[in-house]
């Protein structure tokens, strides 16, 4: 029998809903019931978070180094915990939670019966899933690679071998962790993306680290509050997200690679006006501009106008001035509320820049060529200090 067939035959056996983990207290299987209350017991098994079998738990009662059964008393009822190994190692646990009034005398006794059985197969699924993994992760570095060949061949297998799903909108997400942080975190951000999408849908997805980077590809557009939840564990608040649009084809979903790389690029250059959350979609005029050689510019290659504004005495403040007016439009009494200013102290502001730049600031094109520089300049750096 498979792992799944035989927990689900030993949870019947026993009347309980049985959980096995891995060696990183991943849900490895689970057993499915058709009745409200066991159903409601399982749901609180798997519950993320809120899962009885902790790394903390494991540590206080040394279920690592358990031989037999471990009984935990805790509200709701007792946590009934079993280790499991495969060759003398540890690979994972058995749990369940006893929540009947009478338990029945002998449970844990079968439980460990079937232990080395559960062991094996679940050693066996531990195998697979690398293989399974190493595979999707070569696969997807060949989807998003150079060859245009390579990644038709990569999307073809992807599909046959039932990695992801054939549909007609494919999106990227580009995960990546500060540097000054390991390269840990971002595997943990994308084990974390796909463990909650395993958990709250039916999408399959692909998700492994090449490079500096977490990569997961997803069979739609990708949900923000979703996003947000898949990433609100420790740490991983952190980790920066950038999204690609969606594409028609797995062969164009390099496309979406490119534009999440860019939105991704978007927060480490703005992170005040984009935050850690990065959606392609909402770029607008940026698109553009993060494809420029940004790191290359230097002042003078900037418009007289803006090149004066950024060297001046109270720069900043003067170049947020213009920002602000800009950004609503020339319209006064909008840019005095979103600088938070009195109009009249805007008035005095705007003057000033006229007499700086040179520059009429009712004029459309001269105020596109501000609009521009300025932004420009956030963009790389070259915003003058206060």
């Amino acid at each position: 029998m498979s792992l799944d067939e035989t927990v689900q035959e030993l949870a019947d056996r026993l009347g309980v809903a049985l959980v096995v983990l891995d060696h990183d207290l991943k849900v490895a299987a689970f057993s499915v019931h058709d009745t409200d209350a066991r159903l409601a017991r399982l749901a609180r098994l798997l519950a993320g978070s809120a899962a009885p079998v902790t790394e903390s738990l494991v540590r206080e009662h040394r279920l690592r180094q358990a031989e037999h059964g471990v009984r935990v008393s805790r509200p709701g009822g007792e946590l009934v915990v079993l280790p499991l190994r495969h060759e003398q190692h540890l690979i994972g646990y058995v749990y369940y939670v006893e929540d009947r009034a009478t338990p029945r005398p002998g449970d844990l006794e079968a439980l460990e019966s079937a232990a080395p059985e559960i062991g094996v197969l679940l050693a066996l699924r531990i195998s697979d899933r690398r293989h399974g993994e190493e595979n999707s992760r070569q696969l997807l570095a060949e989807l998003l690679g150079e060859s245009p060949a390579a990644r038709s061949k990569a999307a073809e297998t992807l599909v046959r071998d039932n990695f992801i799903e054939d549909v007609e909108h494919y999106a990227v997400l580009v995960l990546r962790a500060p540097e000054s942080s390991s390269k840990s975190l971002t595997r943990l951000a994308v084990e974390a993306t796909l463990e909650f999408t395993r958990r709250s849908t039916t999408v399959k997805i692909v998700g492994a680290v090449l490079g500096a980077e977490g990569i997961v590809l997803f069979p739609r557009p990708v949900n923000h509050d979703r996003l947000e939840r898949a990433l609100a564990g420790p740490g991983l608040e952190a980790v920066v997200a950038g999204v690609g649009s969606v594409k028609p084809s797995l062969t164009e979903a390099v496309d979406s690679y490119h534009e999440a790389r860019l939105a991704h690029r978007a927060s480490s250059l703005d992170p005040s006006r984009y935050g850690k959350r990065v959606f392609w979609d909402d770029l607008g005029l940026d698109r553009l501009f993060l494809q420029l050689p940004l790191d290359r510019l230097t002042p003078s290659q900037f418009p007289a106008g803006v090149r004066r504004l950024l060297d001046a005495p109270h720069g900043a403040e003067l170049a947020a001035t213009l920002e602000g007016y800009l950004d609503s439009g020339g319209e006064i009494q909008g840019a005095a509320r979103r600088l938070s200013i009195h109009r009249s102290t805007l008035y005095y502001r705007l003057d000033r820049i006229r007499e700086l730049t040179g520059c009429d600031i009712t004029d459309g094109s001269i105020r596109l060529e501000l609009h521009a520089g300025l932004r420009i300049a956030r963009l790389t750096g070259l915003w003058p200090h206060e």
